[in-house]
């Protein structure tokens, strides 16, 4: 029996999954009596349960879903949309004991007692809470995308508007496919360039859905809210211990039966085009160049400074925070192996079929998984994006409570203050709601995101190892990179004649590639070759691209001839980056890119090092305080851990002697055995990983 495309035996396996998570957040609710047992589960947590509690926290099904979509669009090389972290791992090494040395609570402690700034720590809490409405928003369009494929409407249904939407996009696909290996006649070509601005403006697809996604996105958010404020992070590390086994079934269950639909590894490679299995594309055939990844992976390490307090503080140790970390960590890319060997199997089954890719999973799961199956992959996906969710959500209201509200009111109580922070779970839950509703492009939003983590990266990745970072430098470069980053994006599509402007809406070049390949089963069916394997020659078109703007298309998609208009967000890096005489119209996508992100990553440190340098550093007794908890280790026991900080705080010679650069402004410790060793054997298993990628492609080519 189905109910609205889903069989009932699997709404009860949902069901069921629901009612145990909010019972899991009521049990927890009782151990909950102050604000670090809310927000940091007392600071007990020992390797084991800080494993699944960091696997859980950065492991989301969005990233599994995002995955699967970018191999879909780029080939293997679109693992790379998530998997850039996978060179940051070994960084994790240090990152882990800092945040948890610096033995604070919420995200913004750091600013309120290291520069001694209320206005700091305010404005990064701030900053927190804006990220995190809009960004969490991801997770719930792609678990809703997922929906929708699983919940699909019969043809016979169809309305008149949602057949004819179908019936372009079915045009579309085929006007597409023959672009791929002849050119298309001057009506053909307008015909194909009106399609691809209704594509561009999501109003053709390949099916329709029945589910209403505002509704599912309310009831989603409903569940989340429900066990986190109840349970705080107690709440959290339980759940997620079965998310992270559901997490292990979603990364895995599909290959089997996707393998044997699509013929083995052999039948991949009879499926898929050789250049789609290069882990790192070329112009011609992906975004996801080796420089364009490059870019992307130290956005992100600079995007991730040892900042968050709240979760990576409730480790009870040292070896404790460092050792979860990584176990999480690595736990992670080792799934997400799973995850590209998915995407290679969805590009074989559904290959130039679907009009919105972040369904794939979806498809997968309804036409590969049988009933009760179906239910416990939408508990998985939905445990996934809850188990990030969950802990993330208390780092917002951490920073709520603590750096905004306990400033203005110093004597709350701290039952009070967990009763707030549990209202701004609930209020910036429901903003990801709202976001949900105003996005579709996730790999736009993703290098957004990597974009916007540099606004307070570099100054809290430098504020561990400079003692001369100060208030001016970190104020003047946050406003500076808010301008630029935040606030200039979003204003400038609102004005119309920025939006109208021809210099502003001015796009690349189109370029037509010929290359080489070798040639899949389509091929012979379409009689380009003669045989699977065979060389053969083929063509792409890399289509002219906004440089400015997100997207840039006619404002009457009916008349070609009609003036462009910028649409989506702006770039000023890539404006900036025009004045000094680069001509961006002669670049592709993945240059562009990358020359964004370099600008995001250099323009802080300047001003950063620059202000630095020419202004007075903090006082001397914070500093003191502050470095005297950086190089101390963290215990498990409370009292020795508040003395050991005390006798490094009252004997500076102490810390001295701890550091490499004794008598300078540079805090870098003497690395011991430990940290050399651990930190090597990072990069080992980031060569293994990378060993296994090889392997993938080349069984059954």
């Amino acid at each position: 029996m189905l109910l609205w495309g889903i069989h009932i035996v699997d709404w009860l396996v949902i069901i069921v999954y629901f009612i145990a998570m909010v019972y899991i957040g009521k049990w927890a609710s009782k151990r909950v009596v102050n604000t670090m047992d809310f927000y940091q589960g007392g600071r007990s947590f020992g390797k084991v349960l800080f494993s699944f509690l960091n696997f859980g926290n950065i492991t989301s099904s969005d990233q599994a879903v995002g995955v699967t979509r970018e191999i879909y669009r780029e080939g293997l090389s679109g693992l790379w949309f998530q998997n850039i972290v996978l060179f940051i791992t070994p960084f994790y090494w240090f990152k882990s004991i800092l945040q948890r040395r610096a033995r604070y609570m919420a995200a913004g402690d750091i600013y309120i007692h290291r520069f001694e700034s209320n206005f700091l720590g305010a404005l990064y809490a701030f900053y927190i809470l804006v990220i995190a409405m809009y960004g969490g928003a991801m997770g719930y369009l792609l678990t809703g995308k997922t929906m929708e494929a699983l919940m699909v409407k019969p043809p016979a249904q169809y309305t008149v508007a949602e057949k004819k939407s179908v019936v372009l996009f079915k045009e579309y696909k085929v006007l597409e496919q023959k672009q791929s290996y002849q050119k298309l006649g001057p009506n053909e070509q307008k015909r194909f360039d009106y399609l691809l601005d209704l594509k561009k403006q999501n109003k053709i697809h390949a099916y329709i859905s029945y589910l209403p996604l505002l509704l599912f996105y309310f009831i989603y958010g409903a569940i989340v809210a429900s066990y986190t404020i109840l349970g705080g992070l107690f709440a959290a590390v339980i759940t997620d211990v079965i998310q992270g086994l559901l997490i292990v079934f979603l990364s895995i269950v599909l290959i089997p039966v996707g393998l044997i639909k699509v013929g083995g590894f052999a039948g991949l490679h009879a499926h898929i085009p050789a250049y789609l299995f290069d882990l790192f594309g070329t112009a011609v055939n992906s975004q996801y160049t080796w420089y364009f990844v490059a870019a992307m992976a130290t956005v992100n390490l600079i995007g991730l400074p040892p900042s968050d307090f709240t979760t990576g503080g409730s480790a009870k140790d040292d070896m404790s925070a460092r050792m979860g970390m990584m176990i999480g960590s690595f736990s992670k890319r080792f799934m997400m192996i799973g995850w590209a060997l998915t995407g290679l199997i969805a590009v074989a089954l559904y290959a130039g079929q679907l009009s919105d890719p972040t369904m794939i999973w979806g498809h997968m799961t309804k036409d590969l998984l049988g009933v009760g199956f179906i239910g416990l992959m939408i508990a998985a996906i939905m445990a996934a994006n809850m188990s990030t969710i969950d802990s993330q959500s208390l780092m917002w209201s951490a920073a709520f409570t603590k750096n905004i509200l306990l400033p203005l009111k110093p004597n709350l109580t701290e039952k009070t203050q967990v009763l707030v922070g549990r209202g701004v779970i609930l209020i910036v839950l429901l903003a990801n709601v709202y976001f949900a509703t105003t996005i579709n492009n996730i790999f736009v939003m993703f290098k957004y995101i990597l974009s916007v983590g540099t606004i307070i990266g570099p100054s809290l990745w430098l504020v561990y190892f400079w003692r001369r970072l100060n208030t001016k430098a970190v104020v003047t470069q946050m406003l500076l990179s808010i301008l630029i980053t935040v606030i200039v994006p979003n204003v400038v599509p609102s004005l119309n004649f920025a939006t109208h402007s021809q210099r502003l809406t001015q796009q690349t070049y189109s370029k037509t590639v010929e290359f080489t390949t070798k040639a899949v089963d389509a091929d012979v069916k379409a009689g380009r070759a003669d045989h699977v394997g065979q060389k053969i020659r083929k063509t792409t078109v890399l289509h002219p691209t906004s440089i400015y703007f997100e997207k840039v298309v006619h404002e009457n998609p009916e008349n070609p001839d009609s003036p462009l208009v910028g649409i989506g967000a702006f770039r000023p890096q890539l404006f900036f980056v025009s004045l000094m005489g680069f001509h961006l119209e002669h670049m592709i996508r993945p240059q562009l890119d990358t020359i964004s992100f370099a600008f995001d990553v250099i323009f802080p440190f300047i001003l950063l090092f620059l202000i630095g340098f020419l202004t007075r550093p903090n006082s001397e007794k914070v500093l003191r305080e502050f470095y005297a908890r950086v190089h101390t280790p963290a215990v498990a026991d409370k009292e020795l851990d508040a003395r050991l900080v005390q006798e490094a705080v009252d004997n500076p010679e102490i810390i001295e002697r701890k550091k490499l650069f004794p008598g300078t402004s540079w805090e870098f410790w003497k690395p011991s055995a430990l940290d050399i060793w651990g930190f090597v054997a990072s990069w080992v298993i980031v060569a293994f990983i990378i060993f296994l990628y090889w392997v993938l492609v080349h069984i059954g080519a």
